[in-house]
């Protein structure tokens, strides 16, 4: 085994040409350096954010193989003995309460899904309520989302009421409490809630004032809701989404909004929801069939993960290929800067700790003006200079990020002037190892799961995962030495 360090700077990529300007040589002079002096290559990366960015990461796709397992159970009438969807039965068939369905809007599949879902459960569309979770992270995802709800509102769901629509984050920031007090206020009193039945107007408005999909406050298409003694709740989640705060504003909602006696209340999920024990799911998890500890166990690689505590869930749940389970061949480090800016430690961890890959994830994607973001890469650029230091001509550094932000932000916290920072689409990889010069060796092009494959080969020789590194053939360095030549 060879020692191999991957540092990942998550949020930060190739900036678009309608991006602020933030990459600047002379703050980023070991970043700079490494680009022009070593193997470097641009990555594909559709991923926005962490859960994306490591789902792509672990297991090379952001598509979900779960729509397929549900509408083959369903196709195939594997459901008739599922002992959670009788129990669901007995608590709605017959009954005149109401049904309310929460999904992630983010594809015509989970329309399609839920489509099937509805029908093979025989759901009086009448009685059931659809929310829509947003968790779009982009500005230019406005347009396909009004094009979904027009899609969902003219398809067989057009006698359903579309009830609330909100971003992802105002159930899951700490820094959301207002609005999360508000949604749980509209759902225990649908009449209180912003109407807005023209959503499209809406939608546009929110576009126009910079408001990304995900951040949406709780607005009404419809506001015939409210919730009642008895009603039933489905999380229609095939999303990796922490629920924790919308389960407990339902069962244990602020005293002032409390309309019903909520123990009547019947919760579900399809999938089991993470540290939610109050939730019966119908379906169990499914794990992706190729994934990030799997390959570290076939090709017997110890690997250290520092991250920080917010993602640490998130990381290993993608890494063990959607389970929350512990793999013997990963352990989870907390980081913190202090760690990071001393070499003594870190070399330490590098070659005398047990460990073949350390991957250390560094983000700027939780900042929240432009001169933050430049401040921290600069500081991430000292840890990177520590790191080439350490491992030169012993270990294998490779730099990169699994995402690239997009999002408008103010550029000072002293100033309301916001611009565009776009570092969306492609993210930078760089591999430093003495083995791989630029005269004989080339990064070709790829995805960021392609930057695992590299990483295993360059801790394992016999790796046998698809590799960044490409040897230049031989007709390649004959032009190149006769070119060098001429140029004498």
């Amino acid at each position: 085994m060879k020692k191999t360090v991957l540092f990942l700077i998550n949020g930060f990529g190739i900036e678009k040409k309608d991006s602020y300007s933030i990459y600047d040589a002379k703050a980023l002079p070991t970043l700079d350096k490494m680009m022009n002096n070593n193997l470097y290559t641009s990555l594909e990366s559709t991923a926005s954010d962490y859960t994306t960015g490591y789902q792509l990461f672990s297991t090379g796709t952001l598509k979900t193989n779960n729509y397929s397992y549900l509408n083959d159970l369903i196709d195939n009438n594997k459901l008739i003995e599922n002992e959670n969807l009788k129990k669901f039965n007995n608590d709605n068939i017959g009954k005149e309460t109401r049904i309310h369905i929460f999904i992630h809007l983010n594809s015509e599949d989970v329309i399609e899904s839920l489509n099937k879902f509805v029908k093979y459960l025989k759901l009086d569309l009448n009685r059931v309520i659809v929310h829509f979770i947003l968790n779009q992270n982009s500005l230019t995802e406005y347009k396909s989302i009004t094009t979904l709800i027009n899609n969902f509102t003219f398809s067989s769901f057009k006698a359903t009421n579309i009830g609330l629509v909100f971003g992802e984050n105002i159930i899951t920031d700490i820094n959301n409490l207002e609005e999360q007090k508000n949604l749980y206020r509209i759902l225990f009193n649908s009449k209180s809630g912003e109407k807005w039945p023209e959503y499209a107007k809406k939608l546009n408005g929110l576009s126009n004032n910079n408001v990304l999909p995900i951040n949406i406050p709780p607005f009404c298409i419809n506001d015939d809701f409210t919730i009642k003694d008895n009603d039933t709740f489905i999380f229609f989640n095939f999303n990796k989404c922490n629920y924790k705060n919308l389960v407990d504003g339902i069962i244990n909602p602020p005293i002032v909004y409390k309309t019903v006696d909520t123990s009547t209340l019947h919760i579900y999920s399809l999938f089991p929801l993470e540290n939610e024990n109050k939730v019966t799911n119908l379906l169990d998890n499914i794990r992706a069939t190729d994934y990030m500890a799997d390959y570290f166990e076939k090709t017997n690689i110890n690997t250290a993960i520092l991250t920080d505590q917010e993602n640490l869930n998130i990381i290993n749940y993608m890494a063990n290929g959607f389970a929350n389970v512990l793999s013997p061949k990963i352990k989870y480090l907390l980081s913190n800067k202090e760690l990071l800016a001393n070499k003594e430690q870190m070399q330490k961890l590098i070659y005398d700790s047990g460990y073949d890959l350390v991957i250390i994830n560094t983000r700027i994607d939780n900042l929240k003006t432009i001169n933050e973001i430049k401040e921290a890469l600069h500081e991430i650029d000292g840890y990177v200079a520590i790191l080439e230091e350490l491992c030169q001509d012993k270990a294998t550094l490779i730099v990169s990020s699994l995402f690239g932000i997009n999002k408008e932000m103010q550029i000072s916290s002293l100033s309301p002037e916001k611009a565009l920072v776009n570092f969306y689409g492609s993210v930078p990889c760089i591999v430093i190892n003495s083995e791989y010069s630029k005269e004989e060796y080339s990064l070709g092009f790829g995805t960021v799961i392609n930057i695992l494959g590299t990483a295993l080969k360059c801790c394992n020789d016999e790796s046998k995962y698809p590799t960044l590194i490409k040897q230049k053939n031989a007709l390649f360095k004959s032009l190149k030495e006769k070119l060098d030549h001429f140029k004498k």
